[in-house]
């Protein structure tokens, strides 16, 4: 319940300034989560496979580690939690304008 409270208060759009990217290591999967504007982020610089959290109520992105690599070798490393967590920004500011366009494109391509 406290990481969903972090996760949803670090996508609120009054919040994210438009270029910073929040990643969150799923342990059971082996992969890196970003949800919301950061999972929007995120594929400006990756293909990321592409999800929903309906307990989140938002997009969610999982990234393996070859794409944390480029991520990595591509942007600035705010933050770094030993594997836990990653926050990354973008060089330039991309922000929310085409976020809800994104958004239900990528619901509509989801599976059902």
């Amino acid at each position: 319940m406290r990481q969903e409270i972090i996760v949803q208060r670090n996508q609120c759009r009054k919040i994210n300034d438009g270029q910073t990217i929040h990643l969150f290591y799923d342990e059971m999967v082996g992969v890196y989560l970003a949800f919301g504007l950061s999972a929007y982020y995120s594929t400006k610089v990756v293909e990321p496979f592409m999800s929903f959290s309906n307990a989140m109520e938002m997009p969610v992105a999982l990234l393996d580690r070859f794409q944390i690599k480029v991520l990595r070798q591509s942007l600035t490393k705010v933050e770094h939690q030993q594997k836990s967590y990653y926050r990354f920004r973008l060089r330039t500011k991309v922000g929310d304008a085409g976020y809800k366009r994104w958004m239900k494109e990528t619901f509509k391509a989801l599976p059902l």
